[in-house]
C-alpha cells in the first residue's frame, strides 16, 4: 500500500472523491489559498464523530490563522492509507497530517499498546491522569520519528455484544469473537472465547457469515454498523480504553511560520478537552441508538467482571516484562495514583 506513492500524493485534490469535496466546502474553498495547504488522511467515515473533531480542527485552524493554513480532511481512507498504515506513512511525508489509533503503531512502538491493557483504566478520569504519566514519553517516541503530535482523543469505552445472555464465563466458552490487538485477543483466550482478531470494516460480513458470534468495541462503531441486525445483548464490560492520536509530520510542522505554529497549539490544547467530552457525549448518544434497534443494555454481574479482571490483572506486568523499563515506569506511577486515589490497583 505504502508503495503506491503516486496513488496517495495525487491526494485526490477539489473534486477527486465526493467526500474530500464536501469536506472541503467546510473548510474552504477548493479555490487557491493564500498559505500553505495540508492533507490530513483519516480511516474513519465522515459520520464518526473523531471525522467530525477533525474537520472543527481545520476550520478553526483556517480562520484564526487568517488562511494561513487550510488543512483539507480526507476520511473514510480515501487517500489509500488505513489505521495501522498512517504513522510510517506520516513518518515519509506521504501525507502532512493523519490520524490513528495508538494501539495500531504498537509494531512501530510497543509502548502504545500501554492504554489498551484490560482493566487498567476505569474512565476518562483514570485515563487522563494515565496520560500525565504516558504522554511525554509518546511524545518523545513521535519526534524520534520525525513526527508531532497535535491531540489526542479516546474512543468512547469498549463492550462485548453476544447473541446469547450471559451469566458466567461459561456462557462464553468457545464463542467466537471478533478481537483487534493481541492484547484484547489474549484476554479473550483467557477466558475461553475463541479470538478472531480482524478490523472494523471486516466485522459485518464476519457477523453475517457467522465467522464470528460477538464482537468487542464501542458504542459508536455498533451503532454506526447496526449491530442490532445481528446480535442481542450489548454488556458494558468497559474492559479497556483505546485513543486516537491526530499527528503531523514534523518537517512540514517546522516550515510553518512560528506565529501560525503557536496558534495551532493553542487551538488543539483548547479543543481537545471538547473533543474528550463529545466522545463522553457520543457514548450515550449511541447507546440510546442501539437500543432503539432492539439491542439490550446489561450491566454484567460483579461476580463475572472480578473473573475478567482476575484474568487481565497478569498481562499488565508481562506487558512492562516485554516493552522494558519506560512501560514498568508507567504502570508503576499510575497504579501508585490510582491506589491514592482509592481505586486500589
Amino acid at each position: 500500500m505504502l508503495g503506491q506513492s503516486s496513488r496517495i500524493m495525487s491526494l485526490y485534490r477539489c473534486g477527486r472523491t465526493a467526500i474530500a469535496i464536501v469536506v472541503a466546502l467546510i473548510v474552504g474553498s477548493c479555490e487557491p489559498q493564500e498559505g500553505r495547504e495540508w492533507d490530513m488522511s483519516l480511516p474513519w467515515s465522515v459520520q464518526e464523530f473523531h471525522t467530525q473533531n477533525a474537520i472543527r480542527f481545520a476550520q478553526t485552524v483556517f480562520e484564526e490563522t487568517g488562511g494561513a493554513l487550510k488543512i483539507n480532511v480526507h476520511p473514510g481512507a480515501v487517500l489509500g492509507l488505513k489505521g495501522p498504515e498512517s504513522m510510517r506513512a506520516l513518518e515519509e511525508g506521504l501525507v502532512q497530517m493523519a490520524e490513528m489509533p495508538a494501539f495500531q503503531q504498537v509494531g512501530e512502538e510497543p509502548l502504545l499498546g500501554l492504554e489498551s491493557l484490560p482493566f487498567l483504566v476505569e474512565d476518562q478520569e483514570e485515563l487522563k491522569a494515565l496520560y500525565v504519566f504516558l504522554r511525554p514519553k509518546i511524545n518523545r517516541i513521535f519526534e524520534e520519528h520525525g513526527l508531532k503530535i497535535i491531540y489526542i482523543v479516546p474512543w468512547p469505552n469498549q463492550n462485548i455484544y453476544t447473541k446469547i445472555p450471559v451469566h458466567s464465563l461459561a456462557d462464553l466458552k468457545g464463542i467466537k469473537i471478533r478481537t483487534y490487538d493481541k492484547n484484547t485477543s489474549e484476554l479473550m483466550d483467557r477466558l475461553g472465547l475463541v479470538p478472531v482478531q480482524m478490523p472494523s470494516q471486516d466485522v459485518v460480513p464476519a457477523l453475517a457469515s457467522g465467522v464470528v458470534d460477538a464482537v468487542m468495541t464501542s458504542t459508536t462503531t455498533g451503532a454506526a454498523q447496526k449491530y442490532w441486525e445481528f446480535l442481542d445483548y450489548i454488556y458494558r464490560t468497559n474492559h479497556l480504553w483505546i485513543s486516537n492520536i491526530m499527528a503531523v509530520n514534523l518537517a512540514s510542522w517546522n516550515r510553518l511560520e512560528p506565529e501560525v505554529r503557536e496558534k495551532i497549539e493553542a487551538i488543539a490544547a483548547r479543543l481537545e478537552p471538547q473533543f474528550w467530552a463529545v466522545s463522553r457525549n457520543d457514548d450515550a448518544q449511541k447507546l440510546a441508538v442501539l437500543e432503539a434497534g432492539g439491542i439490550t443494555t446489561v450491566v454484567p454481574d460483579p461476580a463475572l467482571i472480578k473473573q475478567m479482571r482476575q484474568a487481565a490483572r497478569p498481562m499488565w506486568q508481562a506487558f512492562a516484562n516485554h516493552v522494558g523499563p519506560e512501560a514498568e515506569e508507567v504502570l508503576r506511577a499510575f497504579l501508585a495514583w490510582k491506589q491514592a486515589r482509592g481505586g486500589g490497583p
